[in-house]
C-alpha cells in the first residue's frame, strides 16, 4: 500500500513539474506603437522580439519558453503606465520589463513597475537621473544624456573647431532639458562659449538670437527628428549655414533621407554595431541580423535586443534577487556596446556614435568622451 501511495505521489509530482516546465517565462515590453515616439520604439520592439526568438530557439530559460508581452501603447505617460498595470494585472508572475526610448515616459512606466516590485530595464531612455528617481530595480541599457552631450561637445570642439555655440532647446521635455544642460556644461568646461540659450515653444516658434551668424554651430535639443526639422528650417531661413547638432532623438533615418534640411546636420546616437573592448563579436551580430524581422536593424533595434538579452541573462541565474543579478551579473557583450554596472551605478559606460543626417545610417565615428558632467 505504501508503494502504491508513493507511486501516485511521484506521478503527481512529475505532472506538476512537467506543467511548471511548460509555463512560459513572461517579459513585459513597454514600447509606443503609435504617436511621436513610435519611430524609435517600434525598431526597439522588433529588437526585443528578436532576442526572445533567439533565446527560444536555443531552448529558452531552463527549458521554458520566453514570451514577450506587448500591448498597444500610445506616446503618453498615461498610456505607458496603464500598459505596465494591465500586464501585471493579467500576468502577476511577469518576470520583468524592458522598454521605452523617452525619459519622461520611462519615469512613468518605471514607477508603475516599482509599485509591482518588478525590474525595469529601459533600452533607450537616456536620463541618468532615472535610476534614483524610480528607485531600486530600474536600469539603463543605454548611455546617459550627460555622456552623449559630452560626446557632442568634444566632437564639435575637435572635429569642427567650434568655439562659440548657441543652444536651442524645448523646455517641456525631460530629455531636451537635460541634454541642453549637459551639453552647455561640457562645452564650457572645454573652454568654449555658449552665446545664447533659447527656449523653443511647443509649436516650434522661437526668437532667434540676434548674433546667430557669429556662432560656429548650433546645438538644437529637440525630442524628435520632425521637431528638429521645424526649427532647422527657421535657422536656415535666417541665414545660418553652420553645423546643427542634436541628440539621439534625431535617429529616425526615414525622416532625413532625401530631405534638404539634412545638410550640415549631425546627431549623437547609440553605437551600432559597437566596436571596442567588450562589444559583441561577429557571431552575435550575425545571429541578430539573420533573425531580425523589422527591416534593417539599427541603433534602436540593437538597444531593444541588448536590453532584452540582459534581462534574459539575469533570469537564467539562480542566486539572489533578480535586481542583484542584473546589477552584478557578467558583462553583456552587446551589439550597442558592453553593458555592465559599477557597484554604485545602474547606468552603463558605453560608446557614442556620431552620425551625419544626410547619411543617417552611417556612423562617422564612435567615441567615449574624456570628461562627462555629473548627472
Amino acid at each position: 500500500m505504501m508503494i502504491k501511495l508513493f507511486s501516485i505521489g511521484a506521478a503527481l509530482l512529475a505532472a506538476v513539474s512537467s506543467l511548471a516546465a511548460g509555463e512560459p517565462i513572461r517579459i513585459g515590453a513597454i514600447y509606443c506603437d503609435s504617436g511621436e515616439l513610435a519611430p524609435l520604439d517600434l525598431p526597439s520592439l522588433a529588437g526585443a522580439r528578436t532576442a526572445v526568438a533567439l533565446c527560444n530557439r536555443s531552448g529558452g530559460i531552463g527549458g521554458r519558453k520566453v514570451e514577450l508581452i506587448h500591448l498597444p501603447t500610445a506616446s503618453s505617460a498615461e498610456s505607458v503606465a496603464a500598459s505596465v498595470r494591465m500586464i501585471v494585472d493579467k500576468f502577476p508572475d511577469v518576470a520583468g520589463f524592458v522598454g521605452l526610448s523617452d525619459s519622461g515616459l520611462a519615469l512613468a512606466a518605471g514607477r508603475e513597475a516599482r509599485r509591482a516590485k518588478k525590474v525595469f530595464i529601459t533600452s533607450g531612455a537616456t536620463s541618468p537621473l532615472l535610476p534614483k528617481q524610480v528607485g531600486g530595480g530600474f536600469f539603463l541599457a543605454c548611455f546617459g544624456d550627460n555622456v552623449q552631450a559630452a560626446a557632442a561637445a568634444e566632437w564639435l570642439w575637435h572635429h569642427k573647431g567650434a568655439r562659440r555655440v548657441a543652444v536651442l532647446y524645448e523646455p517641456r521635455r525631460i530629455y531636451t532639458r537635460l541634454l541642453q544642460r549637459y551639453f552647455s556644461a561640457a562645452f564650457e568646461n572645454r573652454g568654449g562659449t555658449i552665446t545664447d540659450v533659447v527656449a523653443v515653444r511647443p509649436n516650434g516658434e522661437l526668437e532667434l538670437p540676434s548674433g546667430l551668424a557669429g556662432n560656429d554651430a548650433v546645438f538644437l535639443s529637440m525630442e524628435t527628428a520632425s521637431d528638429a526639422q521645424t526649427v532647422i528650417a527657421k535657422l536656415r531661413a535666417a541665414g545660418f549655414r553652420g553645423p546643427v547638432v542634436g541628440g539621439d532623438g534625431y535617429d529616425n533615418p526615414s525622416a532625413w533621407r532625401g530631405n534638404a534640411l539634412a545638410r550640415n546636420v549631425f546627431f549623437t546616437t547609440h553605437a551600432f554595431p559597437a566596436t571596442g573592448p567588450g562589444a559583441a563579436g561577429p557571431a552575435v551580430l550575425s545571429d541578430f541580423r539573420r533573425a531580425f524581422r523589422g527591416g534593417v536593424p539599427g541603433a534602436f533595434s540593437g538597444l531593444g535586443y541588448d536590453a532584452t538579452r540582459l534581462l534574459i541573462a539575469a533570469l537564467q541565474g539562480t542566486d539572489g534577487k533578480l535586481t542583484n543579478r542584473v546589477q552584478n551579473g557578467r558583462a553583456l557583450a552587446g551589439v550597442t556596446g558592453r553593458i555592465a554596472y559599477a557597484p554604485d551605478s545602474r547606468v552603463p559606460a558605453k560608446p557614442v556614435a556620431i552620425h551625419e543626417a544626410v547619411r543617417p545610417d552611417r556612423t562617422i565615428l564612435q567615441l567615449t568622451p574624456a570628461a562627462v558632467p555629473a548627472p
